[in-house]
């Protein structure tokens, strides 16, 4: 069999239908990454303590329970906004002597936190609710009330097609989790102008409080959310399966490259790791297998621009793998002859 041309290039045979990768990290480059997370944040940290302030004002004139869990749920969009703010801050720094993988996670706890603040506020709802379900809290300037919740929507949509824009653009876990904040608070803004209309032009006086239950369990909702994606990345959970499978096509797009193994993938904030064992023709020379490794390198970063990628070169007919067994999948081990 002839041996494949040495001028091989790095992107030659890539041209295959990839998956569509907006949304998902590693997709920029760090710097482009944290510049957009950066402004959004800071952009949600500003719509939080306007819409804040002004629902307590809106809240002292009208006294509705609706009211007061769209203020409940804004101030904590407020506080994880912040904690967006800086986590992504810290996230973004370069890796050094102390952090060799980078501080992405950074992002992942700030997601935590946010979740902890939601779970807070939703059980504060439900003791408010029970407090006022015999229906006799009285709502007054119930007019003016629904006119700010209307422009506290759009002030709300606006934010979150901008989040929507940064999550397609960097993947940032942190801004997901802000914009599953405001999300709910839409929501949430909504239901209480339904709740105001209904106790107030109806016979249902419940109905504010009702709409209060229903934005407490909407809050439980989106701290699930929250807190699963922020999990998938704190216990190194593998990238998807179109993105693995990416990765393998990509390493093998040069035909020197027999095989690919042990494939080993994580996501950390704005980065993502990926590990691998390419199998390849035992007569190649090492100069030969590293510029195979390299070219492999060259075409991976083409589409995961913030990955850190670590390969380890294996002669394909020996059957003999390297590393801890302990970190081997059930069909690696069977593989595997000791």
């Amino acid at each position: 069999m002839s041996a494949a041309p040495d001028s091989f290039s790095s992107t030659e045979d890539t041209r295959f239908d990839k998956p569509d990768r907006r949304g998902l990290p590693g997709r920029l480059p760090p710097e482009s990454a944290s510049r957009i997370t950066r402004r959004i944040t800071a952009l949600a940290v500003i719509v939080g303590l306007t819409l804040t302030v002004s629902k307590i004002f809106l809240w002292q004139g009208t006294h509705s329970i609706g009211v007061l869990s769209s203020l409940v749920h804004s101030g904590l969009d407020m506080f994880g906004a912040v904690s967006s703010f800086i986590a992504v801050r810290y996230a973004a720094k370069k890796p050094d002597g102390q952090y060799r993988f980078g501080r992405g996670k950074a992002e992942s706890f700030s997601a935590v936190f946010q979740v902890c603040l939601i779970i807070f506020a939703a059980f504060h709802l439900f003791e408010e609710v029970i407090e006022r379900i015999d229906g006799h809290q009285h709502i007054s300037n119930s007019a003016l009330a629904i006119l700010a919740m209307g422009v506290f929507i759009i002030i709300t949509i606006w934010l979150i097609i901008a989040q929507s824009w940064a999550i397609r653009a960097t993947g940032s876990i942190a801004v997901r989790g802000d914009r599953a904040h405001y999300l709910a608070d839409l929501f949430a803004n909504i239901f209480v102008i339904l709740g105001l209309v209904i106790s107030s032009f109806t016979p249902f006086i419940w109905a504010d409080a009702a709409v209060g239950t229903i934005m407490a369990i909407w809050l439980l909702f989106t701290a699930y959310r929250v807190g699963r994606l922020a999990w998938a990345q704190l216990m190194d959970m593998e990238l998807g399966s179109e993105e693995r499978a990416l990765i393998i096509r990509l390493a093998m797009a040069d035909p020197r490259v027999r095989a690919v193994t042990e494939l080993r993938t994580r996501a950390s904030g704005p980065h993502i790791h990926i590990q691998m064992r390419l199998d390849m023709d035992e007569t190649l020379s090492l100069s030969e297998a590293h510029d195979i490794i390299i070219n492999a390198e060259r075409r991976l970063m083409g589409d995961f621009q913030a990955a850190d990628i670590l390969i380890h070169p294996h002669p394909a007919g020996c059957s003999h793998s390297h590393g801890n067994r302990r970190f081997f999948t059930d069909e690696e081990a069977q593989d595997d002859i000791v």
